[in-house]
């Protein structure tokens, strides 16, 4: 079985975390998410895949270089414009010759092998479908029996009439997908919206049913993921990482290469922390944390329930609850970020998170004795100076001095 995966896009809904690189390559749990979904392939048997990349695709070319990492055969494809999920299968699709049936993914999801051997299955072509809390954001699926009656891609949220929804994991024979490119020659560029037209003249999809779909779209769902990925990951501890006798480790930690705890930690799983890196002495580390390669974690310093990116360096003091902190960001001692409820408006959908601290975009800058209100978010390369209150939204490169912003 060979599979497409659709990792063009750039994810603007993610802010700053994607100024520089596609989002399939934000960490999740110790390892970029299109990582996730490669090994999950592989489990489920899948043996060649095609990425096709658009937006930042150097960097994905880069991170995966010759696949070894990975049990399966990969190949890269450049889609040539922004021409949506149909141009990235477009482009997929002339890459994989004319298997029979072959699966199509986004990258931006995270489903696990089992769901993926399930749709395997079918007989003929498949989709995956899972329920949602917020259906209007996705294709909205309407079934009869197993079968597949309707997809309404993003309808009004006053005219639902299901929280069933398409994961955008397919399984389709290439005659279907040959079918689908007269529709693309004539400027569809959804690939659900052009399935669906298919099955109003009379194409069978079989639904298969999972809750192992995640999707990845705002920064408050990289936090909901990283604590069920983490989850799943045992405890580990590399044999040259320094670990000081004094050190609290409790639960399922799992330690990189190269990394130093020194003394008075206190970690708490579950946890990942990557390779080389410096924590503490006296920080604590608790729940649901992943700390990627290359960090350092200064004195007292507390992180809860965080994804902390690659090089970032948080100093003495620092409190962080609940949130993304991008890569070759600085916080200076004494920030303080404060976690709580929040209330977002995106894309004229309103979303209603439990709890969010802060998301920084790349290369930020936190002065001594910054606090940031729940839900603050910042572009790349922002910078707050010295003891300067922040809240709500603030654009890539602004500078923020005194008083409450």
């Amino acid at each position: 079985m060979r599979a497409i995966i659709l990792a063009g896009g750039r994810g603007a809904r993610l802010g700053g975390l994607t100024d520089f690189r596609s989002k399939v390559l934000l960490p999740v749990a110790g390892k970029p998410l299109l990582d996730w979904l490669l090994d999950e392939l592989a489990l489920a048997g899948v043996s060649e895949v095609v990425i096709v990349h658009y937006y930042a695709g150097e960097r994905i070319l880069t991170h995966i270089g010759s696949g070894r990492d990975f049990d399966l055969d990969i190949r890269f494809a450049l889609q040539q414009s922004d021409r949506g999920t149909m141009g990235s299968l477009m482009t997929g699709f002339s890459q994989i010759g004319e298997d029979e049936r072959m699966l199509v993914l986004n990258g931006d999801n995270m489903v696990r092998a089992d769901a993926i051997k399930s749709l395997m299955k079918v007989d003929g072509n498949g989709l995956l479908i899972s329920e949602h809390d917020t259906p209007q954001l996705y294709g909205v699926v309407e079934l009869s029996g197993s079968r597949i009656r309707s997809i309404d891609e993003k309808p009004d949220p006053d005219s639902l009439t299901s929280r069933v929804v398409s994961t955008g994991v397919w399984l389709l024979s290439s005659e279907v997908i040959r079918r689908l490119q007269s529709d693309f020659e004539a400027g569809q560029t959804e690939l659900s919206t052009a399935i669906n037209s298919g099955i109003e003249q009379g194409l069978e999809i079989e639904a298969v049913r999972t809750d192992e779909w995640h999707d990845l779209d705002h920064p408050w769902d990289m936090l909901k993921l990283n604590r069920r990925l983490l989850e799943s990951i045992p405890a580990s501890i590399a044999e040259n990482a320094s670990i000081a006798d004094t050190a609290s480790i409790e639960g399922d930690v799992h330690i990189g290469e190269g990394t130093v705890i020194h003394p008075g930690c206190v970690l708490q799983g579950p946890l990942h922390i990557g390779e080389n890196c410096d924590i503490g002495p006296l920080a604590i580390l608790t729940g649901s944390t992943s700390i990627s390669s290359g960090c350092r974690i200064g004195p007292l310093a507390r992180i809860r329930s965080s994804i902390v990116m690659r090089d970032v360096q948080i100093d003495s003091n620092c409190a962080i609850h609940h949130s993304v902190i991008g890569p070759a960001t600085t916080l200076k001692s004494h920030v303080q970020v404060d976690a709580g409820p929040v209330e977002k408006h995106v894309r004229n959908t309103h979303y209603r998170i439990r709890r969010l601290g802060l998301v920084t975009g790349e290369s930020c800058m936190l002065e001594h004795g910054v606090v940031c209100s729940p839900g603050t978010i910042l572009g790349s390369q922002v910078w707050i100076g010295r003891r300067t209150r922040v809240h709500g939204e603030h654009d890539a490169g602004v500078r923020l001095m005194g008083g409450d912003l």
